[in-house]
C-alpha cells in the first residue's frame, strides 16, 4: 500500500533529540480529540494591508511576498482601509491586493473594509485626523449629526469598489471609535452624548444610518463591529464592547469585532480572565478579533489559544501583514535595493509569521473546534475538525519553559492516515517532518501542529455485501475467532488487497497482504494473526480504495 497509516501522527520534535541520539525518561499521556463536542464554526484568518500599501505594490519582489502573505499563510481575510474621498490612489491597490490573493490562493479571498475615519468634510474637526466625531448642527437647542451624509460616504465607497472588482464580505464603520488617534480617527459613543464638556455622535445611530442605506445595495456586505480598542474592564463602565453592543440594535451585525490593546496581557497572556467573560457575552453571535500585534512571538500563541478557547472567536485577524521592521513579513524599502536587508529579496518572514502560520496554515473556515485534553497543564491544545471529517488538526503550546511532555494524539473511531507535524520555537520556524512514529516530545516554549487526514471507522459488523458493492461491510466468521476463519467482502476491482487490523482507538496493529485479487465475492482465510484476545476494528483496501471494513473479537 502507498498509504501508510496510523494514529498517532507522532514524532520526536524536542529540537535536537533525535538527531543526537538523546533519550529522556519522559512518559506519554493520550490525548484524545473528540469528535463529537464541538464549539465555534472557523471564519477564518487574516491581517490588515493598511498603510504602507504603496510599499508593497511598489515593491520589485512582490509576486513572491503575495504568494506569501496569502498562499502560504492561507489567509482567509484581507482587512483594508477604506480612504474613499481623501486617497484617491487606494483603491488600485486594493484591486491589486484582491487580484493578488486570488491568483495566489486559487479562489477568492473575503475583503474586510474598516473605516478609520470619513473624509474632513464629514468630521467636526473639519481634518481626517485628530479625533473628533461626525460634523454636526445645531437649531433650536438641538444638536443634529450627520449621519445621512456618512451613510452616503460609505454608499459612494462601495460603488467604487465594486466598480474596480471587489466586493467587500465584511465592513466595519469606523474602526476604534473609542479611540482619539492623531491619524485618521472619529469618535463615536455608544450613542449620542452631548452635554456641556463633550458632543459626540452615536455609533448606534451611524449604524443603523449606514446599514439602512446599505440594504439597498445588490451585494450587501455583513456587517462587524464595534472594533473598540480592547476587551478589558468587563462589567464595568469603562468596557468598551459591552457597552457598545448593548446600544445598538444586534440584529444589524453579523459579528462582535474587537481588538485586544487592552484586557489581554501581552507578556502573560494565559493569565487572561477577559477572555473567558467575552466568550460568555452573547455566545449566540460570532466573535471576530480584528486586530492585535503588540508583544513578542511566543505570547502571539497565547493571544490565538485564548481566543480560540476561551472566547471561542471564529477569526483572528493580525495587525500589520506587511510592514517596515515589523509584521507579519518585514518589507524593505522598495526604492533602493542598497537598503534591502537581504539584496535577493528585500523581505524577510518574522517570527511572529511562523507563529501564525502555525494555525492558519493548518485550521480552514469550515472547521469546528472539539474538545481534546492536555498532557499537562503547562501544555494548551486546541484542536479543529474539518467539515466532511476528513481532516483534523491539534495545535499543543509548551508553555514551560524547561520542561518537554510527551503525547500521543488519538480520534476515537478513526484512523490518521496521514499527518504532518510542524514546530517553531526560539530555534524552529516553521520545521515540518512527516514521518510517523510512535509519540511526540513537545520541546519548551514551543508550538507543534499536527495536520493529519483522517478516516472513520465503521464499528458494525452485521450482514453481507451485495454483488458490485464498491464498500461497505465485510464479515470475519466465526465471530469471536479462535485460531482462524474466512474473511468475506466484495474485491470491485482486479489488484493487490490488503487487511488492515487496528485496535478501538484506531491504532494500526496488523497489515496483511491478501495478495492479486479479481473482481467478485472473496472468502479469504486467515490466520489468528498473533493478536491477544480483545476486540479489533479491520479495514480492506486495495491502492487508495477501500473494499469493506468490520469488527471482530478474538478468545482464547
Amino acid at each position: 500500500m502507498k498509504k501508510m497509516l496510523f494514529l498517532t501522527a507522532l514524532i520526536m520534535l524536542m529540537a535536537g533529540l533525535s538527531e543526537k541520539g538523546v533519550t529522556q525518561n519522559v512518559s506519554y499521556s493520550l490525548v484524545n480529540l473528540l469528535p463529537d463536542e464541538s464549539y465555534q464554526t472557523m471564519v477564518g484568518w487574516g491581517a490588515s494591508l493598511a498603510y504602507y500599501e504603496g510599499w508593497l505594490t511598489a515593491h520589485p519582489k512582490k509576486a513572491g511576498i503575495y504568494d506569501i502573505i496569502f498562499k502560504e499563510l492561507s489567509l482567509d481575510i484581507l482587512r483594508v482601509r477604506n480612504a474613499y474621498g481623501y486617497d484617491n490612489t487606494m483603491i488600485g491597490k486594493v484591486k491589486e491586493f484582491n487580484q493578488a490573493a486570488a491568483k495566489s490562493l486559487g479562489h477568492p479571498i473575503d475583503i474586510m473594509v474598516s473605516s478609520w475615519g470619513p473624509p474632513a468634510y464629514l468630521k467636526s474637526n473639519n481634518d481626517k485626523n485628530g479625533g473628533g466625531t461626525l460634523k454636526y448642527t445645531v437649531s433650536d437647542g438641538k444638536v443634529n449629526f450627520d449621519y445621512a451624509g456618512f451613510a452616503r460616504w460609505w454608499n459612494l465607497s462601495l460603488d467604487d469598489y465594486n466598480k474596480n472588482g471587489v466586493f467587500p464580505t465584511y465592513v466595519s464603520i469606523q474602526n476604534e471609535p473609542d479611540w482619539k488617534a492623531s491619524y485618521e480617527s472619529c469618535l463615536l459613543n455608544p450613542s449620542e452624548t452631548i452635554n456641556a464638556t463633550d458632543t459626540i455622535a452615536g455609533y448606534n445611530r451611524a449604524l443603523d444610518a449606514v446599514y439602512d442605506t446599505l440594504q439597498k445595495r445588490s451585494h450587501i456586505p455583513l456587517f462587524l463591529g464595534p472594533e473598540c480598542v480592547g476587551i478589558g474592564y468587563f462589567g464595568q463602565t469603562t468596557n468598551g464592547v459591552e457597552r457598545y453592543v448593548n446600544a445598538l440594535d444586534i440584529n444589524k451585525l453579523y459579528g462582535i469585532a474587537h481588538h485586544l490593546y487592552h484586557g489581554a496581557d501581552e507578556n502573560n497572556p494565559w493569565s487572561s480572565a477577559d477572555f473567558g467573560k467575552m466568550g460568555k457575552y452573547r455566545p449566540q453571535i460570532p466573535h471576530f478579533q480584528t486586530e492585535y500585534s503588540r508583544g513578542e512571538w511566543f505570547p502571539l500563541a497565547g493571544m490565538i489559544y485564548k481566543s480560540l478557547n476561551d472566547e471561542n472567536a471564529v477569526a483572528y485577524l493580525f495587525w500589520d501583514l506587511v510592514w517596515p521592521d515589523g509584521g507579519l513579513v518585514d518589507i524593505d524599502f522598495p526604492w533602493d535595493v542598497n537598503q534591502w536587508t537581504d539584496k535577493s529579496k528585500g523581505y524577510q518572514r518574522t517570527k511572529h509569521f511562523w507563529v501564525f502560520k502555525q494555525f492558519s496554515a493548518w485550521i480552514h473556515p469550515g472547521w469546528k473546534r472539539v474538545k481534546v485534553n492536555s498532557p499537562s497543564v503547562m501544555v494548551k491544545t486546541v484542536a479543529f475538525l474539518s467539515a466532511d471529517r476528513d481532516s483534523a488538526t491539534l495545535v499543543a503550546i509548551n508553555t514551560s519553559t524547561s520542561a518537554s511532555f510527551g503525547l500521543k494524539a488519538a480520534i476515537p473511531g478513526y484512523t490518521i492516515d496521514q499527518a504532518v507535524i510542524t514546530r517553531t520555537s526560539s530555534t524552529d520556524d516553521g520545521v515540518t517532518i512527516t514521518m510517523p512514529s510512535d509519540s511526540i516530545l513537545i520541546a519548551p516554549m514551543s508550538i507543534t501542529t499536527i495536520a493529519m487526514k483522517i478516516s472513520e471507522i465503521n464499528t458494525s459488523a452485521q450482514g453481507d455485501l451485495p454483488s458490485g458493492s464498491s464498500s461497505g461491510i465485510a464479515t470475519l466468521f466465526p465471530n469471536p475467532l479462535r485460531d482462524g476463519g474466512t474473511l468475506r467482502f466484495v474485491a470491485t476491482e482486479k489488484g493487490i488487497y490488503t487487511l488492515n487490523v487496528f485496535d478501538l482507538r484506531g491504532s494500526l496493529l496488523v497489515s496483511q497482504p491478501l495478495g492479486t485479487l479479481l473482481p467478485g465475492i472473496k472468502n479469504v482465510g486467515i490466520s489468528r494473526l498473533n493478536l491477544p484476545s480483545g476486540t479489533y476494528l479491520f479495514r480492506i483496501e486495495t491502492k487508495d480504495r477501500e473494499a469493506g471494513r468490520g469488527k471482530f473479537t478474538l478468545t482464547d
